[in-house]
C-alpha cells in the first residue's frame, strides 16, 4: 500500500487521501485553520492510483 496524503499550505497538517475522497472537498482539520482542501489538490498521480486502489485504503 502506498501511503497518499495532502500538507495543508496553510497550516502543514497533513490529512490522508481517504478522508479528502470522501468529501472531495473539506476543511482542513488543523487548529485555527480555516484552508480548505480539496481531492483535486492532489498530483494527478497519487489521486489515479487511489482510485483504482480505493479498496486498499478502506478501514
Amino acid at each position: 500500500m502506498r501511503v497518499i496524503t495532502l500538507e495543508c499550505p496553510e497550516c502543514g497538517t497533513v490529512v490522508a487521501a481517504n478522508e479528502i475522497e470522501d468529501n472531495r472537498i473539506m476543511k482542513c482539520p488543523g487548529n485555527d485553520c480555516e484552508s480548505v482542501l480539496r481531492f483535486d489538490d492532489l498530483p494527478e498521480d497519487d489521486r489515479s492510483f487511489y482510485l483504482k486502489n480505493r479498496e486498499q485504503y478502506r478501514l
